[in-house]
């Protein structure tokens, strides 16, 4: 059991704090990683995207929703060079199958009895800066680089109701809750272009992210005076590289972002078993 929840957190984990920058996945977490399709000398650009997101099975017993935010400034020196930043916060909350440890107490081996689903609660916090290149900027259109590191922190617990049993005897019901955190460190590359169309501007992107990582686990058993048969384990995230693509959609005289959204409402449905839902908004401020 302690395996299979484990097979269920680390894919969510790490898929949740790497899609954040737009992974082709039914549980992306946000638009594009630019702010805007293209920059003028010495301006400041900003984009506030919103999201909300679902994912859950019957046939696995998942149920988790959440939501969060992301804001990017970039500023420019000059025509052709940019840097910008990134930060979010995104939390989680839901039920999935829940696991308890066997214990030692009065040198007795106690199993645990799990009642119920477990409650999982979390947050994820992306960080990421670029080094921006302008190749192309006139009326017909843009064509930009971006280069640059990017991080994110992922905590999580799942508290799972139980009891202990050793032989015949069984203990009072309690907690069993595992904090899981996620550290992952890499880096990002990518172009992004813009096409005016009307009022509207098509920004097709593609980029590849490489990143590595750890994820430790500590465990706590909810019974005081008991000796834990497993204290804490630490899970190396090997290196790993995600590509993605698509096309934001941004309305000019609103200054809203509607691509990912249209993009995720054609993928949103059953995948593997899991139902996913994903909805996100984005506005542009431009100031110089």
């Amino acid at each position: 059991m302690r395996k299979s929840v484990f097979a269920l957190l680390l894919p969510l984990v790490t898929l949740g704090v790497s899609t954040v920058y737009a992974q082709q996945s039914n549980f992306q977490l946000a638009p594009p990683p630019i702010a805007y399709p293209y920059f003028e000398p010495r301006r400041t650009d900003l984009k506030l995207t919103g999201a909300y997101y679902s994912m859950s099975s019957t046939e696995v017993g998942v149920d988790i929703k959440g939501g969060g935010a992301n804001l990017i400034v970039r500023r420019s020196a000059n025509e052709r060079v940019a840097l910008d930043g990134q930060f979010g916060f995104f939390g989680l909350t839901g039920e999935m199958p829940g696991f308890a440890l066997p214990f030692i107490f009065s040198n007795t081996l106690w199993s645990p009895i799990v009642e119920d689903k477990g409650s999982l609660t979390g947050f994820m916090m992306p960080l990421s800066g670029n080094l921006e290149a302008q190749l192309i900027n006139n009326p017909n259109g843009n064509l930009l680089f971006f280069a640059g590191p990017n991080m994110a922190l992922t905590m999580l617990t799942l508290a799972t109701p139980y009891h202990a049993r050793a032989g015949v005897t069984d203990a009072d019901s309690t907690i069993f809750t595992m904090n899981t955190t996620v550290a992952l460190f890499g880096v990002q590359f990518g172009a992004q272009a813009g096409i005016p169309v009307a009022k509207l501007k098509l920004a097709p992107f593609f980029m590849a992210n490489m990143e590595s990582g750890t994820a430790s686990f500590t465990f706590n058993h909810g019974y005081s005076g008991v000796r834990s048969l497993v204290t804490s384990s630490v899970v190396d995230i090997e290196p790993f590289t995600t590509l993605s693509y698509g096309a934001d959609i941004i309305i000019v005289p609103w200054n809203l972002s509607i691509g990912t959204l249209l993009q995720q409402a054609a993928a949103n449905g059953e995948q593997q078993g899991f139902k996913t839902t994903l909805f996100t908004l984005s506005w542009h401020f431009r100031r110089s």
